[in-house]
C-alpha cells in the first residue's frame, strides 16, 4: 500500500513540473510554440515526398499545388504573392485567423491544393509546424462561381 501511494504521489509530482515548466516557457516567451527560425529542417517537399504528412492529399489534376516552408509571420504575404487576386480572396479563411499561441518567427510548412473548373473552385490546405510536425491548422472548401 505504501508503494502504491509512492508511485501516485511521484507521478503527481512529475506532472505538476512538467505543467510549470511548460507554463514557465510559454510565459517566459509568450508563446506556446517560440520562434524556432535558426533551427534547420527539411524542405516542404522533402517533407511531401518522404509519405510521412498524413491527412492531406493534393487534388489529382490541380491548377495549382503549393508546398512551402516559411515562417508563420510571412503566410499571408507568401499566399498573396503566389496566387491570383481570385484565389487570394477565396483563400482569406487560412490567413485570417492567426493563432496567438504561435510565435511569428516559428517555421511552418504550408501545403495547399487548388482545382478550379467553369463553376467551382475547390481548395483544401494543411499547416504543419516543422518542429513538431504537428497540424496547427487545416481546412477545405468549395466556392461556386457567379454567373456572369
Amino acid at each position: 500500500m505504501n508503494r502504491l501511494c509512492l508511485i501516485v504521489f511521484l507521478g503527481i509530482i512529475f506532472s505538476l513540473s512538467d505543467l510549470y515548466n511548460s507554463n514557465y516557457t510559454m510565459a517566459k516567451n509568450g508563446y506556446l510554440f517560440p520562434d524556432n527560425k535558426e533551427k534547420h529542417f527539411v524542405s516542404a517537399r522533402e517533407y511531401y515526398q518522404c509519405g510521412k504528412l498524413k491527412g492531406y492529399a493534393q487534388f489529382k489534376d490541380a491548377n495549382i499545388n503549393i508546398q512551402q516552408k516559411l515562417l508563420y509571420k510571412d503566410l499571408q504575404q507568401f499566399i498573396k504573392s503566389n496566387v491570383n487576386e481570385y484565389y487570394y480572396i477565396n483563400l482569406f479563411n487560412i490567413y485570417s485567423n492567426q493563432n496567438n499561441n504561435v510565435s511569428p518567427d516559428r517555421q511552418i510548412y504550408f501545403y495547399c491544393s487548388l482545382l478550379e473548373n467553369d463553376k467551382t473552385l475547390k481548395y483544401k490546405y494543411i499547416i504543419l509546424d516543422a518542429e513538431t510536425t504537428n497540424p496547427q491548422a487545416s481546412g477545405n472548401r468549395q466556392a461556386f462561381k457567379p454567373k456572369d
